[in-house]
């Protein structure tokens, strides 16, 4: 195990409004994004992620629930690999995106994945889940329960189980790239601010926004879980534990709806 894997990160750096003029620099350097060259695809993407992506998640806002209950194993499927289509979608323009700006993947926090990022991963997933889990009580407690969509997506066959688990990976490897390793990256590369407040705050809210088919109480809760993935990616510097964390996450609601 290389000795570099836990070296410290600066913490003044992370929400300071008021950072070192280094911090800046300190951030392209740690991130890999020292070459950062802003193009058209760069605002493309932002359009995409800021405007596009949650404007199609605002479409099937409503009474998902009774839709979901009803709908058969066949369009499940259809639903699903429309999903897992999309998401790639947006990915290659990511990747896309990244290429041209000349940091690649590794600028979006995407380099060479260690043993220690699984251990982030399932440290993240243990005390991740504890706090929504209290977050959820607490909703429920003041008339905001969780609807409970996401049972209904789970197909009940063998086959359609499968495609869940592909449901899951893509969901954990594209969605950690777009909200926190493009999203995050390039909101501060573009602002050039000193700290991951803004970048952050924006991530979280177009990530809650992005699930808000779940209503009220899944945005409040999907919100302050992309919340604690950006806190891991600003951590870590990496996104390979968030990306794993999402993956089991999501992978486990097989065995445990939610």
């Amino acid at each position: 195990m290389d000795n570099h894997e836990f070296e410290r990160i600066p913490a003044y750096e992370t929400f300071s409004p008021v950072g070192s003029s280094n911090a800046f620099i300190l951030f392209q350097t740690d991130f890999n994004n020292q070459n950062f060259k802003a193009g058209f695809f760069t605002y493309f993407n932002l359009v995409i992620l800021l405007l596009i992506y949650p404007g199609l998640s605002l479409i099937g806002v409503g009474d998902t629930s009774n839709m979901l209950k009803n709908i058969n194993q066949q369009a499940l499927a259809f639903l699903l690999i429309s999903t897992i289509l999309l998401q790639w979608v947006i990915f290659l323009v990511n990747f896309a995106g990244a290429y041209v700006e000349n940091t690649g993947l590794a600028g979006l926090g995407l380099v060479r994945i260690r043993y220690v990022d699984f251990a982030w991963a399932f440290s993240f997933l243990l005390v991740s889940n504890l706090i929504l889990s209290g977050l959820a009580w607490v909703l429920a407690q003041i008339g905001l329960p969780m609807p409970g969509e996401i049972a209904f997506l789970i197909p009940t066959e063998n086959t359609g189980r499968l495609l869940w688990v592909l449901v899951s990976f893509t969901a954990g490897f594209c969605e950690e790239i777009a909200f926190r390793g493009y999203l995050m990256t390039r909101l501060r590369l573009l602002g050039k601010f000193k700290s991951w407040l803004i970048p952050t705050v924006v991530s979280v809210l177009i990530f809650g926004v992005c699930h808000s088919y779940q209503g009220l109480p899944g945005f409040i809760l999907i919100s302050v879980y992309g919340l604690m993935f950006s806190l891991l990616f600003i951590k870590t510097r990496r996104l390979w534990p968030c990306i794993i964390a999402h993956f089991f996450q999501d992978f486990s609601a097989i065995f445990i709806p939610q």
